[in-house]
C-alpha cells in the first residue's frame, strides 16, 4: 500500500467526510495506519460506529485506487495529499481542509496571492461587464482570480482573468473528465495551461446539488478574501460568503441597481460590514500588502483582520433540533423543517463541515456524537 493509496481509500469510503478523516488521521498517525488499526481502537473513536469501522477494516479495493490513479495519469492530472509539499498553504489554514485534491494544471507559489470571485449564475450584463473588467485588471496585476467555472459570474470572471494574461483557479464541484457546465468546455481546456483545474471528488463525479455548498469553502480557503459581484440573499454565493468568513478572509461586495434581485446578496453583505467595491483599487487596499504594490510572498499567509457578516450557518441553526442519533433522510429534514430542498443540502454541508452532525451512506444524516 503506497501512502497516497491510502489517501485515496479512505477519503472514498462512504459516510468518511473531511471531519472524520482528519479525526482518524489525527489520531492514528496516517490513513495507512488508519487500516492497520484494531477494531476495538477505531469504535472508540467518536463518530466512528461499529459498521463503519468494520466497513475500515474490511477494505480490500486497492485494485480500484491503483485503476484511478493510473486514469489521473492519462487525464494529465495528479493527485496533491494534504501532506504534499504542493498542497496550496493557505488552503492549509481553514476548518478541516479537504484532503485529498485532484488537480490538472499547476498550483504555483504566486496563487497565494489570489481574489475569488463569485456571483449569480443569472447575471445580467452590468453583472458580467463589471465582474470582466476587474478580473483583467487583477490579473494584470499580478492576482490570481479564483472562481466556480459556473455559468455567469463565474465565467467571465475565469475569461476576464486569461484576458489579462494572468492565472486563474477553477474549483469544480464534480470530477475533473466532467465538463459542467458543458458550454464551458473551451474554457476548461484552456484553465490548466494559466492556472488549474481542482477538485476534491473522484474521476466520474456527476455535479450533484450538495457537492456544491462544499466546493465553495474551497473557492474562498485558496483565495485571501471573496469578491461578490451579483447574487440573491439565498445562493451558493452567500454559502461562500459565510465560508469567507468563517476563514478569516476579506468579504467585498459590487453594488448593483437597487430594483434588481441579483444586486439584493452584494448590498446585505455591504449593510453588515462587507468592503464596497467600485474600482481595482478599492480591492487591493483591502488585500494584505507586502511592501508597497501588492505581490505575492512566497510560503506567507498574512494574518487578515475578520470583518463582521451574517451569520448563516450556526449552532443555532434550524436543522439541528431536528437531528439526532437516529439517522434521518435528506427528505425527511425537507419536510420537518419547511426548507427547500436546495437549501437543506447546503446547510447540512456547512453543519458538517464545522464538525456538528455526519453524513451517513443513503444521504442519511445524524448529530455528531
Amino acid at each position: 500500500m503506497t501512502d497516497k493509496l491510502a489517501w485515496l481509500a479512505l477519503q472514498g469510503i462512504p459516510g468518511i467526510g473531511p471531519v472524520l478523516f482528519h479525526r482518524l488521521v489525527e489520531a492514528f498517525g496516517s490513513p495507512a495506519r488508519v487500516f492497520q488499526t484494531p477494531f476495538s481502537q477505531l469504535c472508540a473513536l467518536r463518530g466512528i460506529s461499529d459498521a463503519l469501522a468494520q466497513t475500515i477494516l474490511d477494505f480490500r479495493h486497492w485494485d480500484r485506487v491503483e485503476e484511478h490513479l493510473s486514469r489521473l495519469r492519462t487525464w494529465g492530472a495528479e493527485i496533491i495529499t494534504l501532506d504534499d509539499p504542493g498542497y496550496p498553504l493557505r488552503l492549509t489554514e481553514i476548518p478541516f481542509p479537504p484532503p485529498v485534491l485532484f488537480v490538472k494544471g499547476e498550483i504555483k507559489p504566486e496563487d497565494s496571492l489570489a481574489l475569488a470571485m463569485v456571483g449569480t449564475r443569472n447575471a445580467s450584463y452590468y453583472g458580467k461587464k463589471t465582474c470582466r473588467s476587474l478580473a483583467r485588471e487583477l490579473a494584470r496585476r499580478g492576482v490570481t482570480i479564483v472562481s466556480g467555472l459556473a455559468r455567469g459570474i463565474d465565467t467571465v470572471a475565469h475569461q476576464g482573468a486569461l484576458e489579462g494574461g494572468g492565472r486563474t483557479l477553477a474549483v469544480l464541484g464534480c470530477g475533473l473528465d466532467v465538463v459542467y457546465p458543458p458550454e464551458n468546455r473551451e474554457l476548461y481546456g484552456l484553465i490548466p495551461e494559466n492556472g488549474a483545474l481542482i477538485t476534491e471528488y473522484p474521476l466520474g463525479a456527476p455535479p450533484e446539488a450538495h457537492n456544491f455548498p462544499r466546493r465553495n469553502r474551497i473557492i474562498s480557503g485558496l483565495a485571501l478574501g471573496v469578491l461578490v459581484v451579483e447574487a440573491g440573499l439565498k445562493s451558493g454565493t452567500q454559502i461562500t460568503a459565510q465560508c469567507a468568513l468563517d476563514q478569516n478572509r476579506e468579504v467585498l461586495a459590487v453594488p448593483g441597481p437597487v430594483n434588481s434581485p441579483t444586486s439584493a446578496g452584494p448590498h446585505r453583505l455591504i449593510q453588515t460590514g462587507a468592503k464596497l467595491v467600485q474600482n481595482v483599487d478599492d480591492i487591493l487596499a483591502e488585500l494584505p500588502q507586502a511592501g508597497g504594490p501588492i505581490k505575492a510572498k512566497a510560503g506567507a499567509a498574512p494574518e487578515l483582520p475578520r470583518r463582521p457578516g451574517p451569520v448563516l450557518f450556526a449552532k443555532d441553526d434550524p436543522l439541528l433540533p431536528l437531528l439526532g442519533a437516529a439517522p434521518l433522510q435528506l427528505e425527511e429534514l425537507v419536510q420537518a423543517s419547511h426548507l427547500p430542498a436546495a437549501e437543506v443540502m447546503s446547510r447540512l454541508t456547512l453543519l458538517e463541515l464545522q464538525g456538528l452532525v455526519r453524513e451517513l451512506p443513503g444521504k442519511c444524516y445524524v448529530l455528531q456524537g
